[in-house]
């Protein structure tokens, strides 16, 4: 009997270890589940694919769900590469913020949807990268059926490099800062960037240009990039020390490129074709065109095919000092538009000077400028502007459209 007992015990005191384990084993689960649940909703915002998301910051716990892999759209805060074997879609605004890189290699397509606010930022600090080559450029496009002028917005980057409107000013454009005292700063590097059907209106109701320079500095490399069918500028360079070379503006409804802003760099090779305002805009402050730093710079080797409305060159919004030379126009009823009183000022005390002009197939009521003064700030010789005249420039082979 005594035997019993003690083995009724046992059993019992076994029987009570086990439901306290199990208990324990339980507690400890649910714990382990509550933690798991609370690191992976707390991993959603870091801008690393972890926990069990399935893309970056969304999918699994995360309360939004991941966009398929080749759509585009919000904030890149590390680096995103675009390769040549997706076809994207930007199906709304696309901003690199500071210390983040966007990475475009050579071949890329990336269709932008139509009434979507689709554009591509680079913030101050930001970085973009086309690594597109003579025979695969990187192409931004519509990715409407029947592609139109204004599908899209276009690309705008802002720099740390001086303007005249101040250190920390504000884009017209998106609303986000530029402008500083860098003026090497670097915001990537472009080269062989093709960017058609630009120019939508933005949310503060200002038309997008092909791209604009916000206060881009001159460590950025810019070349061999067109803009094809803009409803604004092909280009505008708003202030800032870029130096860029080898630029198409093809088919824009307002000028082939815009500088003000106190712009301080070069410009060679450019070809400018059927623009509805000016082939160049040069002015140097809208709201204050005596503002410091002036436009200041040389503009070698372009070509500016007509027809235009405002000159093929215009001076204008307090000019600049520019040296110019081998310029070629064609098509043109007024050559070099002067726009002001104090613009003819700084033309007559010589802060304005045109080597080896050529105005060639001329309107019936050419004039060759508007100027009033006795300075003779131009002089006429045969050119081959960018390359070949009015004709395509062999450094536009292979990788440009409509000529």
């Amino acid at each position: 009997m005594l035997n019993n007992y003690y083995i009724v015990l046992m059993l019992k005191s076994i029987f009570n270890l086990s439901l306290l384990f199990f208990i324990l084993i339980n507690l400890i689960s649910c714990s382990k589940e509550d933690t798991r649940d609370v690191l992976m909703i707390s991993t959603c915002d870091d801008g690393i694919k972890n926990g069990d998301e399935t893309g970056i910051d969304c999918g699994g716990s995360c309360y939004n769900s991941c966009l398929p892999e080749n759509t585009l759209e919000g904030v890149i805060i590390t680096r995103l590469v675009l390769i040549p074997n997706i076809e994207y879609i930007l199906t709304g605004p696309l901003l690199v913020r500071d210390g983040a890189i966007l990475e475009i290699l050579a071949g890329t397509v990336i269709k932008a949807q139509k009434n979507k606010n689709a554009y591509i930022a680079i913030a101050q600090g930001g970085k973009i990268y086309t690594w597109g080559n003579e025979t695969d450029p990187v192409v931004i496009t519509s990715g409407e059926a029947n592609p139109q002028p204004g599908d899209w917005g276009g690309i705008i980057i802002c720099g740390k490099a001086p303007t005249n409107n101040g250190i920390n000013a504000r884009s017209e454009l998106v609303d986000i800062f530029y402008g500083g005292t860098d003026s090497n700063f670097s915001s990537g590097l472009l080269r062989y960037l093709r960017l058609e059907y630009t120019g939508a209106t933005s949310l503060e109701s200002k038309v997008f240009n092909g791209i604009t320079f916000y206060g881009v500095g001159s460590f950025t490399t810019v070349e061999h990039i067109q803009t094809y069918k803009s409803l604004g500028n092909g280009f505008e360079i708003v202030g800032g020390t870029i130096n860029p070379k080898y630029l198409i503006s093809t088919d824009s409804n307002k000028n082939g490129i815009e500088i003000n802003s106190g712009w301080n760099g070069s410009g060679d090779s450019w070809y400018l074709s059927n623009f509805n305002a000016s082939g160049i805009k040069l002015g140097n402050n809208k709201n204050n065109p005596v503002a410091v730093p002036l436009i200041a710079g040389n503009i070698d080797n372009v070509s500016i095919i007509g027809p235009e409305s405002t000159g093929s060159f215009q001076y204008t919004d307090g000019g600049g000092v520019i040296n110019m030379n081998d310029i070629y126009t064609s098509n043109s009823e007024l050559g070099i538009n002067i726009n002001g009183t104090l613009e003819n000022t700084m033309v007559e005390n010589g802060n304005l000077r045109i080597s080896n002009i050529q105005f060639d197939n001329t309107t019936a009521n050419f004039k060759p400028t508007n100027f009033i003064g006795s300075n003779i700030f131009f002089t006429e010789a045969i050119s081959i502007g960018a390359g070949n005249s009015a004709g395509k420039p062999d450094w536009a082979n292979y990788w440009s459209i409509g000529f």
